[in-house]
């Protein structure tokens, strides 16, 4: 893992990557994968994925929609089947992003929506489902790569829940504060919308196309004194 950040960083001072560019498409997310057996042959397996995609609007704030989706399985040495707990988001997320030089970038991220979640066993046909609501701030560092793309370093966040079992007459509510205690990696990638880049910058595409045309009428010109 060391050798994996530090190639990034050399990466990242070597290309000089710029930042991610205003009224850009930004495509991110995060996939984590687990899997153990223990000295009595007990197996916990998990999957989970976290994509997400916005608008950012200018150097510094983003607008989008993210989700995720997991499971986690346990069996114990003597079970054929497995017990599974499924949990699923989608919401929307606001981040806003501080570059710091053109390398590295620190951003908030603010997110809040919709999520459920069931458990079950993979021989029972019945689960037993939740639903609920969860908002989440996550705070990060990007370091820009190459053409668009950023590895980002999550280091936890604050992440307020709250989920009702299905018959359940009141719903729980959690509180997490996990700064400093949780580590992930994720990747993001910045795609430009050309046309509003343009548009955005003013007369810009206007003037290189003026300049062109002059030079396309002084051709005409010279081969019009040839004949």
């Amino acid at each position: 893992m060391k050798k994996l950040i530090l190639s990034a960083l050399m990466i990242g001072g070597a290309a000089m990557a710029a930042h991610a560019q205003p009224n850009s498409v930004l495509v991110f997310g995060d996939l984590g994968i687990h899997s153990t057996k223990d000295a009595n042959d007990n197996k916990t397996r998990s999957f989970n994925i976290n994509p997400g995609i916005g608008y950012q609007f200018n150097r510094n704030w983003t607008l989008g929609l993210a989700g995720g989706f997991g499971t986690a399985r346990s069996r114990q040495v003597n079970q054929k089947e497995w017990n599974f707990t499924n949990t699923y988001n989608a919401g929307v997320f606001v981040r806003h992003t501080l570059p710091v030089g053109k390398i590295f970038a620190f951003f908030t991220q603010l997110e809040a929506g919709y999520k459920g979640m069931s458990i079950g066993n993979t021989g029972v046909n019945t689960t037993t489902n939740a639903n609920g609501f969860y908002a989440k701030l996550t705070p990060a560092v990007a370091v820009y790569v190459f053409d668009g793309f950023a590895l980002n370093f999550g280091f936890g966040g604050i992440e307020y829940n709250t989920m009702k079992m299905s018959g359940a007459s009141k719903a729980s509510s959690a509180f997490d504060l996990t700064w400093g205690s949780q580590f992930n990696i994720g990747v993001s990638k910045n795609f430009s919308c050309g046309h509003m880049r343009k548009h955005h910058r003013g007369h810009g595409p206007q003037i290189n196309h003026g300049s062109r045309m002059d030079k396309h009428e002084i051709e005409e010109d010279s081969k019009e004194s040839e004949d």
